[in-house]
């Protein structure tokens, strides 16, 4: 549901999947758990799986039952509570879904940790796009990792994190993996090759001291970014960021922009940071961009009532019953005046949740257009609980789509023109060829060619962007999807 028990699973979710980084006392969690503890681990992920997880179909190769066998010898191996729980991780990231996963117990997770070093994928490469002060001088931003501990950066990060990954899409299931590359044991450090942005190669050897070394980011992050953002392009265009629906105060902080923003004559809305949050607070802004009522995702979660399917009611024998709750509600327009003025709306595969049903609300207004690349494609209502040991597991239980019933969880809300990143157009500060096409933009609805927005986003971003339109029988699954196969692999491991 929409509201605050969404909101309330969802931070709770956000402070699961953050739990690794965080300070935590491990004296309290078990280093062992018995046969049994972890047979019932096993079987509980498997059982609310079974009759709760909304997306079953989305993979098609995956035998349920079959891989809930093939993981028991695997959790009774495991020789310590931290190990029981990496297989644990394994076993549900087989069903695709980011929000659907496994936390450490509290005091597992400082057991993995990673250098001052951000990196994002960027053509699929591990570009370094933040460092702490102390690694500013030998490992600069846009430096491209080639190896990690002398194997190819693509190779170790398939091996050594993809198998671990909550996603819902090949594109940010592959952007989640290189963004972790670095991510591994604390006492152990790696040695990393590199190519710097004037074309040297280097090579470190470097800890993964991210929680125990003091040291300070040199670029902001999403910890540091302000919720809203309010600039000026021109004196006729507005650019607005809105980098999460996870507090109420964003729609307050748009509302007192208002009387700034009724100038505008066009308006650029940067929703390419935000994960999500709670789903009202983008319908709330939503409707000051439209004179229209708007229509929210469609959801429904899966039924089962044992006696139908004891009377041999051929979708509940097959597990395929389903509850219509039909849409979030309509959304009316806001009350006074409105903001209606060509916008462009830029998304990312970071883009995610709250934001797409924002992205889904604003579908069908005709003065938006949207920018970007494809959202990370996953939304829905988490269904939380414990596991043996003190972690905690989270299912998917609700499947959104568009009001008319188009999937987008498993894809991703489709952009209208595409924008393209390049490391090397980043570095010569050349256009790239998906640039070309870039001055139509949104003619055909009246919107607005977003090129002083480009400027802005090559200055403040450590990637470039280039605008270019986005041909619907062309769009760009994301990069190959190496992990069905490769998650599958593990199953025998």
């Amino acid at each position: 549901m929409v509201g605050p028990s969404r909101l309330a699973a969802l931070l709770a979710l956000a402070l699961l999947m953050a739990a690794p980084l965080a300070a935590q006392d491990e004296t309290t969690v078990p280093s062992e758990l018995s046969d049994a503890e972890k047979l019932y681990g096993l079987a509980l992920l498997w059982q609310e799986a079974n009759y709760n997880f909304a997306f079953f179909d989305q993979v098609p190769d995956l035998d349920w039952d079959d891989t809930y066998q093939e993981f028991i010898p695997q959790v009774l191996a495991s020789e310590s509570t931290y190990d029981y729980y990496r297989v644990l991780r394994r076993f549900l990231a087989l069903l695709e879904d980011g929000h659907t996963g496994v936390s450490y117990p509290e005091g597992l997770g400082n057991r993995e940790s990673y250098p001052w070093i951000l990196v994002r994928n960027i053509e699929d490469r591990a570009l370094v796009v933040n460092v702490g002060r102390g690694l500013e001088a030998e490992v600069p931003v846009n430096s491209v990792v080639e190896m990690v501990d002398g194997v190819p950066a693509s190779d170790y990060a398939a091996a050594h994190q993809l198998p671990y990954v909550f996603s819902s899409t090949p594109h940010h299931r592959w952007d989640e993996t290189l963004r972790w590359v670095l991510r591994g044991p604390a006492d152990e450090s790696i040695r990393i090759t590199y190519v710097t942005p004037s074309g040297e190669r280097r090579e470190r050897e470097i800890e993964r001291d991210r929680r125990t070394r003091e040291d300070e980011w040199l670029l902001p992050t999403s910890s540091t970014r302000d919720r809203f953002e309010l600039r000026w392009l021109d004196d006729k265009i507005a650019y607005v960021a809105l980098n999460t629906f996870n507090d109420t105060a964003v729609v307050s902080d748009f509302e007192a922009a208002l009387p700034e923003l009724y100038r505008a004559q066009a308006l650029v809305i940067d929703v390419r940071r935000n994960g999500g949050g709670n789903s009202n607070n983008g319908y709330r802004i939503a409707a000051y961009l439209t004179d229209d009522t708007l229509k929210t995702s469609r959801w429904r979660a899966r039924q089962n009532i044992a006696a139908y399917k004891a009377w041999g009611r051929q979708d509940y024998v097959e597990m395929n019953a389903w509850f219509d709750g039909g849409t979030h509600s309509d959304v009316p327009p806001a009350a006074g005046q409105r903001l209606i003025v060509p916008t462009v709306v830029l998304q990312e595969h970071a883009t995610f949740s709250a934001a797409e049903d924002f992205l889904v609300a604003i579908d069908a207004i005709p003065h938006i257009t949207t920018a970007g690349r494809p959202s990370g494609g996953s939304t829905g209502q988490p269904l939380m609980f414990e596991l043996p040991g003190g972690g905690q597991a989270y299912i998917c239980s609700k499947r959104d789509t568009y009001p008319d019933g188009r999937d987008f969880v498993g894809i991703g809300v489709q952009p209208r023109w595409k924008l393209c990143r390049r490391v090397a157009t980043r570095r010569s500060r050349r256009r790239s060829s998906c640039y070309a096409n870039a001055w139509g933009v949104g003619e055909a609805n009246g919107s607005v060619a977003p090129r002083r927005a480009l400027s802005l986003l090559n200055d403040g971003d450590p990637r470039v962007l280039h605008l270019g339109r986005m041909n619907r029988a062309e769009i760009d699954p994301g990069p190959r999807d190496r992990g069905r196969e490769a998650k599958r692999a593990t199953i025998a491991q």
